[in-house]
This record gives C-alpha cells, structure tokens and sequence, in this order.
C-alpha cells in the first residue's frame, strides 16, 4: 500500500530541512509528485482504521437498513382480440357508390358596381405606378406615377368605404332588454 504524505496545515511552520526559498517551479514539481503518488494509490483499498475525518463526522451508522421486497403477484393475462398480421390484412372492397361526393359550392355573390371600379382603380394604379417608375411612358412624363398613385388611393378609400359593418339593424341604441 502506498501512503499518501500528509500535508501540513496553514498555520504550521516550515520543516527544517526545507530551503528557504520556494520557488515556483520547485512547488510545481511537488505538486506533480504528489499527484502521481494520488493516482498511483487510487485502486489501492483504504484502511478503515485510518480514515482522515473526525469520528464525528462518520456515516456508518446511519447506512441505510434493508426492507423486506413485498410479495407482488403477477396478473392473469388476457387475451381480448386475437393478434392481426398487417401484412396479412385485405381490406374490404367497397363499391363506387360509398365515396363521399361533396355538393357544389354556392355561387359568388354579385358585386356591385362601384366595388368593381375600386379594385380595377387599385390594380391599374398598381401597375401604372410601377410601369411609370421602371418604364418610359412616352409623352406623359411624371403625370403617369402621380395618376397612377391617385388611382390607388382612389380605389383604396373607396373600398374602405363600402365595408359592411356588422351592426344589426336595430331601434335601440343601448342594446337593452325590454321589460
């Protein structure tokens, strides 16, 4: 068994064989001394008489004491359903008739008219706006991004306009109930 050396505590004073300078390579070279006599004597078992804790401090007593494991039945197995082989499993034909055939969507409402003229104002705004920015409009110049810009925000404030509110149509304007 290897003995680990004790180290001395802060407070005692230097031994008499050692020099009176330290230097710091000299303590790096213990240091790495008594690293390599710490791991060289890390598999070795410890002796129990010669612990480096107080008495106070031992844990032996308080070992956890083993319990009696409870009888555990094992439940009776039952099989509900036989086992099924996916790979075995055709499924039923079904005839053309069962398909779902959904019904045919209601028509578009009707616009009205000014609502047509609005989104055609925005998209014609849209586009001369950016043919007049990235294009050459020959003979109208600067005119054709202000008309194009006119256009969309005609369009834009008429289709804000015309928003439905969803307000019933109701007499009473402090929506109370009648008594």
């Amino acid at each position: 068994m290897t003995a680990v050396p004790e180290l001395p505590e802060e407070g005692a004073d230097a031994p008499q064989d050692a020099p009176a300078e330290n230097t710091p390579v000299d303590r790096a070279a213990d240091d790495d001394a008594v690293f390599a006599q710490l791991v060289a004597g890390f598999d070795h078992p410890v002796d129990a008489e010669a612990r480096s804790w107080p008495a106070a401090e031992d844990l032996s007593d308080l070992a956890p004491v083993a319990r009696p494991r409870p009888v555990i039945k094992p439940l009776p197995r039952i099989q509900a359903i036989a086992p099924v082989d996916p790979r075995n499993w055709i499924p039923e034909e079904s005839s053309e008739d069962d398909h779902y055939v959904p019904p045919p969507p209601p028509p578009l409402p009707q616009t009205a008219t000014a609502t047509r003229l609005a989104v055609a104002a925005v998209i014609v705004g849209v586009a001369l706006t950016l043919y007049s920015a990235f294009g050459q409009l020959p003979g109208v110049g600067g005119m054709g991004a202000f008309l194009g810009i006119g256009l969309f925000v005609g369009g834009v404030g008429t289709l804000i306009s015309r928003m439905r509110e969803d307000d019933d149509e109701d007499d009473d304007p402090q929506r109370g109930a009648v008594v």
